[in-house]
């Protein structure tokens, strides 16, 4: 199994939104991909969100990845690269509390009929 090295967070990351019962138990991640996104999560989005600065070339390959510049290699970038394919094909976003993202399909209309009651 990889090393995680400088990717490996102090706390584990999860999206209770969007994979309820874990990464593992999602059915959209390997063992390996899951323990990954778990492990080294947190770094991983702060490095694409640019909260973090990358503190090593793996995490400048990363970066680069996240860009498109580069395609993903190492079982880290692979791991987010299917976590980012997992949440478009389910519509959603994330962050580290993730958050819905409308459809078009929502209806949401304000009537202004409704604001004079």
């Amino acid at each position: 199994m990889e090393q995680y090295g400088s990717f490996r967070a102090a706390k584990r990351y999860f999206d209770d939104v969007n994979f309820p019962y874990g990464f593992k138990q999602s059915g959209d991640f390997t063992r390996v991909q899951a323990e990954a996104l778990e492990l080294c999560g947190a770094t991983l989005y702060a490095l694409e969100q640019n909260k973090q600065e990358p503190l090593d070339d793996a995490q400048q390959r990363f970066v680069a990845v996240c860009r498109g510049e580069v395609p993903a290699e190492t079982e880290i970038e692979k791991a987010w690269v299917s976590y980012r394919e997992a949440l478009i094909r389910k519509g959603k976003t994330f962050n580290l509390f993730t958050s819905y993202v409308a459809s078009d399909d929502d209806d949401f209309d304000s009537n202004d009929d409704d604001l004079d009651d």
